[in-house]
Order: structure tokens, then sequence, then C-alpha cells
């Protein structure tokens, strides 16, 4: 079976910046804003395959403070409540007191609940 996209703006436009809220409050590690942005239920999957839940993922982001940076071309896809966003970034950080560039190709899922996503 075969599901073809919304056609939404407004959505569309709400997930790009709930998705920009994500990465300046994981770069600003501002755990409360994280807490709001992020669903109860989340499972974040890492490129190594850590699994990670909410806790863990927000402990981890505030820690880090990663700086993710979109490459042009973001793909988002609007089905009902559900958001599918589609992207390359990459992932400024820090480890051992150096810089790092990870490049990642991005998958994530956003639900509408109620007037916001998560």
């Amino acid at each position: 079976m075969m599901f073809a996209a919304d056609n939404r703006p407004d959505d569309e436009k709400a997930v790009r910046a709930a998705l920009a809220h994500f990465n300046e409050s994981a770069h600003k590690g501002d755990g409360s804003a994280l807490d709001k942005l992020l669903s109860a239920d989340l499972i974040y999957l890492h490129s190594n395959a850590k699994l990670e839940n909410k806790a863990e993922c927000i402990e981890a982001l505030v820690k880090s403070k990663p700086n993710f940076v979109m490459n042009p071309g973001v793909d988002v896809k609007i089905y009902g409540n559900t958001a599918v966003v589609h992207g390359h970034m990459v992932a400024n950080g820090v480890a051992n007191g150096a810089p790092t560039k990870t490049p990642l190709d991005v998958v994530q899922v956003w639900v509408k609940m109620g007037k916001s996503w998560q």
C-alpha cells in the first residue's frame, strides 16, 4: 500500500521550526526545552546502534552540546499527524578536547500532539 504525503505547508513549516528548535536546544544544552520537544516514548537510535530513551537522550545532549547543522535540501513529508524528516547534517562537537565533525544521514519521525510537534 502506498501513501501520498499531505500538502500542508503550515505543518511543514512548524516541523521545520521544531527541528531548528531541537538543534538550537541541543547546542545550548537546554534540558528543559528538550524535555518539551521530545516525546515521552522517544526512541533515539544512533548510527552506531546505541539506543536511548528520552531521559538518556536529553542527558547526552545536555552533556555534549552538539551543534547539528542541517545541509540544504531537508525533506519534510506530512502524513496526517506524523511528519517524516530526512536530510544530511553535520554534528559538530568536542571529543577529548578536540573538535569533531560527524556527517550524518538523518531520518526523524515527528508526531503532532495537540498543537505542537514532538
